[in-house]
């Protein structure tokens, strides 16, 4: 085939245009993905994962070898062999670890996120853990981004920040906010949006701790 043929360019452009919107919005490639007919899936995952896939994993993953902005109390490393990142969080005589694995067809397939040793600490791993899960499967971010979000969340429960008591992470996925309103009658503090969403789906004005009216 030419490489003048119109439709060979056509071609090339949609893969192109593919790649870059896998690139910059996987939620959103994701959920589309996931509402295709099993045809159109499977093409689309093959394609994903033959030819694109390697491309933005190694992106992801030299982006996280080559940060010049070091975190404190956090020691990353990356495994380009097996897609996986392991990050340990560590302060004073506390240790947390996490691993990472890049999916074969990533990103269009969600990564797995496993919490491994913790030594002392009152942070709860698994929440911290799902938080970061429901991060990098629904929302616009990278791996980076992720692991700045579970190390700003470590950082500030270790300060002694009270948890929001709907999600039970520190700083809100979406909106990176601490928990501010608090609850006159029990005193538990919650995110904005998370006592919004429990108004919402609970059709009541009580706190979801105490029940009293909030």
């Amino acid at each position: 085939m030419s490489l003048c043929d119109p439709t060979l360019s056509v071609e090339r452009y949609a893969c192109h245009l593919y790649t870059e919107v896998l690139r910059k919005l996987p939620a959103v490639v994701r959920k589309w993905w996931n509402t295709c007919q099993s045809r159109q899936k499977n093409f689309v995952d093959n394609l994903t994962t033959n030819y694109v896939s390697s491309l933005i994993c190694t992106e992801e993953l030299k982006a996280i070898v080559n940060r010049k902005e070091k975190h404190e109390n956090m020691q990353v490393t990356v495994h380009m062999s097996t897609r996986e990142v392991l990050a340990v969080y560590a302060i004073d005589e506390a240790r947390m670890e996490l691993v990472i694995t890049l999916a074969p067809n990533y990103p269009l397939g969600a990564v797995k996120v496993e919490c491994g040793k913790q030594i002392g600490g009152r942070a709860n791993s698994r929440n911290v853990g799902m938080q970061l899960t429901i991060f990098l499967t629904h929302q616009n971010g990278t791996i980076n981004d992720g692991l700045t979000m579970w190390k700003n969340n470590l950082d500030k429960k270790f300060e002694g920040v009270e948890e929001c008591y709907v999600c039970y992470t520190v700083i809100h996925q979406d909106t990176c906010q601490l928990p501010k309103l608090t609850c006159k009658t029990c005193k538990k503090k919650f995110h904005g949006p998370c006592l919004y969403k429990w108004f919402t789906t609970s059709s009541k004005s009580t706190c979801p701790i105490c029940r009293n009216v909030f």
